[in-house]
């Protein structure tokens, strides 16, 4: 029985073990789960009673359980008889702390009423007090701060005079020394913000530094915005970096912008002359050595202090040189629509005011920009040579046009006398004496008709012209505009010779044969050579196919030329009367060499000169 009851107290324990978690669940069971909240809040005491005797029960056995109730009656009368004893015992003790108690707790009341008219009557008292240590605290935090202002009233002067002596060195443009206070108020500001405390006068202090920060920054680009050379230009830039203020692109587009404020100046005047009737041509060549001079010294200047990158430059460049095809296209080409994609048109009216000669001033000082800012990359040369080329093809058009209705109205109007004052000057078919240097020995033949002579001053007032700005890319142009004119000329000659009654074999019908003779033997081999001695051996006139359209109505069969005596001519003259011409005749018959332009021909360019600038302004095109 005995190894039975062991057995059984070790399963018993075994079992509570196994079974301990299933205590809150059996707690659920017993009393409910609402009543089980409320007696954990209100007598969790008896929860822990059942959580530590519930194990007991789940763990006996039937017998056991049977049992209980009379085990814990047992246990219960047991408890009272033992209290009741205690009670009997120490009653005398009961009584006496029972009356103990009561005298304390009544002590203890009276003692309570005195302290709370004790802190009614201090209260004041303490409020006083509190009072006058703040105000003791305060006067002696004051004292030790003026006492500590007192003894370092010489930095503290110094410390307050840093933006006043920061605005003195702007002003006077001592930048070192500038920018040295800043980095020693930089310093002394860092270590202020690092101790974490908060100093109204330092605060004030690093505010105003901050201004004169941003002033120091605005002079020094406003340096930039003045004629300064490249030393100046790296000291200002070295000090900006210093500040500390831009970052490197930055200081590439503030250096950019400046230094373009500075060009804007002078761009200025530039167009100041534009407005100015008479100083288009001056403009133009203010323009182009802007680019040369100023353009290029900036454009130099950013590559020496930023060499790592043209981006920047190259657009500012593009920039730069687009201002002044603007300006070429404005004032050569018609309009700006025209300009802008490319057409080769003139308006007279709107370039009326540049002539070849300062066409040619203008055209030179582009060649040396362009060859000036080829060193930075921006030869824009071959961007406007086409605007030199149309100025030139339009005005030489223009004055072939002219000299051709100038041609027109004077054989309109020729009576078909002969001049003879400067024929025969010289022994019969040799040329005057003065004719050694001339394109043509027999230039002067050209003097002894009227209407040929000032045809032939308007060619050569042509070739005057073209001579000054003689850009290769006009040979095709020019030698097509020579023919074009000789062809309508002839086509002028064939008009008269329908027109006006020439009887055959009459005086009249025999000079104007001689006026075609001069006119295909003397001038078109004339303005083949002014076109050779200009562009060269490459610009040939077709004289030979328009001296054969002259055949035979104009001219008869090709036979050598030769120039008949004077007195020969002259007694010809005497001998023969006018007959009847169908235009009006002038008055008073007057010789061809007096009414014609002065110098009618004159020695031109020699050929090597006018080649050498003919290809002078070709390789600059061509490169």
């Amino acid at each position: 029985m005995a190894a039975g009851a062991v057995d059984l107290e070790g399963f018993q324990r075994a079992w509570r073990l196994r079974h301990g978690a299933a205590d809150d669940e059996l707690l659920r069971q017993v009393f409910g789960e609402e009543e089980l909240k409320d007696l954990q809040k209100t007598n969790p005491g008896l929860i822990d009673t059942a959580r530590s005797y519930f194990p007991h029960l789940t763990s006996s056995t039937y017998e056991a359980l049977a049992r209980e109730p009379d085990s814990l009656q047992v246990e219960k009368d047991r408890c009272e008889r033992e209290m009741e004893q205690l009670a009997v015992q120490n009653y005398s003790a009961f009584i006496g702390s029972a009356k103990v108690t009561q005298a304390v707790r009544q002590e203890l009341s009276s003692v309570q009423k005195h302290l709370d008219e004790m802190a009614e009557i201090l209260e004041p008292v303490e409020e006083t007090i509190a009072a006058f240590q703040d105000a003791a605290a305060g006067l002696s935090k004051r004292r030790s701060g003026l006492r500590n202002v007192l003894q370092q009233h010489g930095p503290l002067l110094e410390l307050l005079e840093l933006p006043q002596l920061l605005d003195a060195c702007i002003r006077n443009q001592l930048y070192e020394e500038s920018l040295e206070l800043l980095a020693y108020c930089t310093n002394l500001l860092t270590a202020h913000e690092a101790r974490g405390e908060e100093i109204a006068v330092l605060t004030n202090i690093g505010e105003q530094v901050a201004v004169q920060r941003i002033n120091l920054r605005d002079a020094l680009a406003a340096q930039l915005k003045t004629d300064i050379h490249l030393p100046a230009c790296v000291r200002i830039v070295g000090f900006l970096r210093r500040v500390r203020k831009h970052t490197e692109d930055e200081l590439r587009k503030l250096f950019l912008e400046h230094r373009g404020k500075f060009l804007e100046t002078h761009k200025k005047q530039v167009e100041l002359l534009r407005q100015s009737r008479g100083s288009v041509a001056t403009a133009l060549r203010n323009a182009a050595d802007l680019l040369r001079t100023h353009v290029y010294d900036i454009g130099t200047q950013y590559k020496a202090l930023f060499p790592q990158d043209d981006g920047p430059l190259s657009v500012w460049l593009n920039k730069q040189v687009m201002w002044l095809i603007g300006l070429l296209r404005t004032h050569i080409l018609t309009s700006p629509n025209e300009a802008a994609v490319g057409v080769r048109v003139v308006s007279s009216t709107a370039v009326g005011r540049i002539d070849a000669a300062q066409l040619t001033t203008v055209l030179r000082q582009c060649v040396h920009a362009s060859s000036t800012l080829k060193r930075l990359g921006a030869h824009f040369f071959p961007a406007v040579a086409y605007i030199f080329e149309a100025r030139m093809e339009q005005y030489c058009r223009e004055m072939l046009d002219a000299a051709l209705l100038t041609f027109h109205s004077e054989l309109g109007r020729y009576n078909w006398v002969p001049s003879t004052a400067l024929v025969g000057t010289g022994s019969a078919g040799q040329p005057a004496s003065g004719a050694t240097g001339w394109l043509h020995p027999q230039a002067l033949e050209l003097t002894r008709h009227r209407p040929l002579a000032v045809l032939t001053n308007d060619i050569i007032q042509v070739f005057n012209e073209l001579r000054q700005c003689a850009l290769y890319g006009l040979r095709v142009t020019v030698v097509t505009l020579c023919y074009e004119s000789a062809v309508a000329s002839v086509n002028l000659l064939r008009s008269v010779l329908a027109s006006q009654t020439l009887q055959p074999g009459s005086p009249k019908a025999a000079e104007f044969g001689k006026l075609c003779r001069h006119f295909a033997d003397i001038l078109l081999p004339l303005v083949a050579s002014h076109l050779e001695a200009l562009f060269g051996s490459g610009a040939r006139l077709d004289v030979s196919g328009i001296v054969a359209s002259m055949v035979p109505d104009l001219i008869s069969e090709e036979v050598p030329y030769t120039i008949p005596a004077e007195g020969a001519e002259n007694a010809q003259v005497e001998a023969t009367g006018d007959a009847p011409v169908p235009q009006p005749v002038p008055s008073e018959p007057q010789a061809a060499s007096e009414a014609a332009p002065a110098v009618p021909v004159q020695p031109e360019l020699p050929p090597s000169e006018a080649a050498a600038e003919a290809h002078q302004a070709a390789d600059a095109l061509d490169s």
